[in-house]
């Protein structure tokens, strides 16, 4: 998944519409949380997982861990040595990777988080998750009709997964051999359909590029 982390790091960076501030002054600064819908084909439900990043103000590298917790369905993931990133002048510690126990769903509604830094401080934020419910049983062929508004990105990735290109498809891209004319090295894509604030993201099945690699 080094590929898609590289994605979301960027979408998460560029658009932070949907975030909660915290009471504190110390630390967390903002939380935007996504859920992520992977369809690996075009019959079958997705598997669905938790994005969450942190926006913290102090070194991010002084992160020790965080805790993210529903208390509705009484879940909670404690992340060890999340992942961080720098850049635009700003820190961040995320996970991308939240899943709710094998045969449940991860819940709607309202979430707290405690963040840690390597010093025993702590700050907590609260964030919200919403989603249609429908989309838990949708299939890639009908998940546009329970997003709402939504942005519509390609993702092209060469064959050892590396991405190459994210964002909205260019004009000139009417085929799959017209962004092989634009990226030598492209081997497959991916269509992801994407809310406001990046609060829902569907990736679509994987494409091969031409049909005989």
């Amino acid at each position: 998944m080094k590929s898609f982390r590289y994605f979301y790091i960027l979408a998460v960076i560029s658009s932070l519409a949907f975030f909660s501030c915290s009471d504190s002054e110390t630390d967390v600064v903002t939380v935007t949380a996504s859920t992520i819908f992977d369809y690996s084909d075009n019959e079958n439900p997705p598997s669905a997982r938790l994005a969450v990043f942190f926006q913290v103000t102090n070194e991010v590298q002084r992160t020790d861990s965080f805790v993210v917790s529903n208390e509705k369905s009484g879940y909670s993931w404690n992340v060890k040595n999340p992942g961080i990133f720098t850049g635009l002048n700003k820190n961040y510690t995320y996970s991308l990777n939240l899943s709710a126990p094998e045969g449940e769903s991860i819940p709607v509604g309202s979430y707290s988080a405690v963040y840690y830094d390597a010093a025993g401080n702590e700050d907590s934020i609260n964030f919200d998750v919403n989603y249609s419910l429908e989309l838990l049983k949708s299939n890639a062929l009908k998940c546009k009709d329970f997003l709402g508004k939504y942005n519509e990105n390609i993702a092209v990735y060469d064959d050892s997964g590396e991405l190459l290109f994210m964002g909205k498809a260019k004009a000139s891209w009417k085929s799959n051999e017209s962004i092989l004319k634009d990226y030598k090295t492209a081997f497959s894509k991916r269509i992801c359909y994407v809310t406001s604030g990046n609060s829902i993201i569907c990736m679509m099945p994987e494409e091969k590029l031409l049909t005989d690699r």
